[in-house]
C-alpha cells in the first residue's frame, strides 16, 4: 500500500544573528570529519573584500525568483522523498547551506544537519536543481552570500 507523503518545507534565511553586531562579516569555514560545520566571522569592509568573500548577511540578501513563496513551491514540486526512506518510516529535518554567488548561481552545497543519508541527498538534489537567484548586494555590488535552508521530511 502506497503511503501519502506530505512534504513540509520551510526556509529560513541564513540570518543567524546570535553574536553578530551591526558590522558586516565574511566567514571562514572549517569542516570536521563528522561533517559538522563551524563558522567564524571576521570583520570586512569594502576595501578588504575579495572576489571570494562569503557574507552571512548582506545589505540586500539574495532572492529566489518570485520570492519566498515561489521557493517553497519549487521545493514542494521538486523534492523527491526516497522510497527507501518512506518504507523505513524515516522523517526529520535536513538543514542545508549553500552560497548564492555574485551571478546568482547556487553552489557550495553542504548538509549542516543530517537525519539520514538518503534524505540528505534528496535535500542536496533539490537545492542543486534551483534556478539562478537574484544575487545579494553589498555597497551596491553583487556579493557571495551564504543561505541556510531547512528541509522537513514528514510522512502522513
Amino acid at each position: 500500500m502506497k503511503k501519502d507523503v506530505l512534504f513540509t518545507v520551510t526556509a529560513v534565511i541564513g540570518l543567524l544573528l546570535a553574536g553578530c553586531n551591526a558590522n558586516h562579516s565574511t566567514t571562514e569555514q572549517a569542516t570536521t570529519p563528522d561533517s559538522a560545520t563551524e563558522t567564524t566571522a571576521a570583520p570586512a569592509d569594502s576595501t578588504s573584500l575579495s572576489s571570494d568573500s562569503i557574507f552571512e548577511v548582506a545589505e540586500v540578501m539574495p532572492e529566489f525568483p518570485g520570492g519566498t513563496q515561489a521557493l517553497f513551491k519549487f521545493i514542494g514540486e521538486n523534492l523527491q522523498y526516497p522510497q527507501n526512506a518512506i518504507d523505513g518510516q524515516i522523517e526529520g529535518r535536513v538543514v542545508v547551506q549553500f552560497v548564492v554567488d555574485k551571478e546568482g548561481k547556487v553552489g557550495n552545497i553542504q548538509v549542516v544537519r543530517s537525519i539520514d543519508k538518503m534524505l540528505d541527498q534528496a535535500a542536496i538534489d533539490v537545492v542543486r536543481a534551483l534556478p539562478d537567484w537574484k544575487p545579494g548586494m553589498q555597497d551596491g555590488q553583487p556579493v557571495n552570500v551564504r543561505y541556510t535552508l531547512p528541509v522537513n521530511f514528514k510522512l502522513s
